[in-house]
């Protein structure tokens, strides 16, 4: 019996690591983030079978994210319905409700999914919002999400009114308690995460990349590992490592990755490696960033 016991655990054990190493063998960088925008790009050129079929690609290298500016789930959703396929457009307005608190009623007031609200797959899901909704709220954590933004809004009101002594008070206040929400969450806070929540909470602002530029030179040397790890699987913007390093680079006015949509290639230092740096932390190569912002300007007039 006891010989029965211990085998059991031992298989347990071994289980349970490797389901850990597989967790941890998720590579966003080179198996995510680069057919993301891609997709996006193809999406905003209205290139929907493109923009699903890379899409799906990336879904199934790592698992799907909901990044602030794509919001991949949402753009799957809009593919899918344009593509003919209803029942994958619900699945992943599904995920939008249930994993990140997206509201149900905005989907049901969109036109583009008026159609499909007579079927079997919808009001299942119209069932299931309100309780999806409550699951969500019960995750959010409240108290850490208020700290966060009083630190954004300190941050911001000493700059505001160029109190200096109190801006150099604030950031080092604001470093120690970043440090320890990103340790303790193994994550950058970001609404991606449930924990943080979003807007529809409070009508609130919530993206913490404000506090990335304004680490210091000295601080960024502790966050350059930290925040290359956790863009590699997933548990931060991608943005935040590139903008770490340049944000520092201001008073140069030459940058190492390009995070400033104004720049030329006159202001980034070995320009012909431009793209190799940015795609070895998370970040689209350059001419295709400046094209999707162009899209999205034609698009949406922004």
């Amino acid at each position: 019996m006891k010989i029965k016991i211990l085998f059991f655990l031992l298989i347990s054990v071994v289980g349970f690591s490797q389901k850990k190493k597989i967790n941890e063998e998720y590579d966003y960088i080179n198996n995510y983030y680069q057919f993301v925008y891609q997709a996006y790009y193809e999406y905003l050129k209205e290139d929907y079978q493109k923009a699903f079929d890379l899409l799906k690609t990336a879904e199934k290298n790592c698992p799907l994210l909901k990044q602030m500016e794509i919001n991949e789930p949402r753009i799957l959703a809009e593919c899918a319905m344009r593509l003919n396929k209803p029942e994958e457009a619900v699945h992943y307005i599904e995920i939008l409700v249930r994993d990140y608190g997206a509201d149900f009623k905005g989907f049901k007031n969109t036109p583009l999914y008026k159609d499909i609200q007579n079927t079997k797959y919808w009001k299942k899901l119209e069932r299931k919002a309100k309780k999806y909704l409550d699951a969500y709220l019960k995750q959010v954590d409240l108290d850490l999400r208020n700290q966060i933004l009083k630190m954004m809004e300190e941050d911001q009101t000493v700059r505001i009114n160029k109190d200096y002594e109190g801006l150099k008070r604030v950031d080092s206040i604001n470093h120690l308690k970043f440090k320890k929400i990103v340790a303790d969450c193994d994550c950058f806070p970001d609404e991606m995460f449930t924990q943080f929540g979003n807007y529809t909470i409070d009508d609130k602002f919530f993206h913490a990349t404000t506090f990335v530029f304004h680490i210091n030179r000295e601080r960024a040397e502790y966050w350059k590992p930290i925040f290359l790890d956790l863009i590699r699987r997933g548990r931060a913007p991608a943005e935040i490592y590139g903008s770490l390093i340049d944000s520092n680079l201001r008073s140069n006015g030459v940058y190492l990755y390009g995070i400033y949509n104004n720049l030329g290639p006159d202001k980034i230092d070995d320009f012909e490696n431009l793209d190799k740096r940015r795609i070895a932390v998370g970040l689209p190569p350059w001419q295709l960033r400046k094209d999707i912002l162009e899209l999205i300007k034609k698009k949406y007039g922004i």
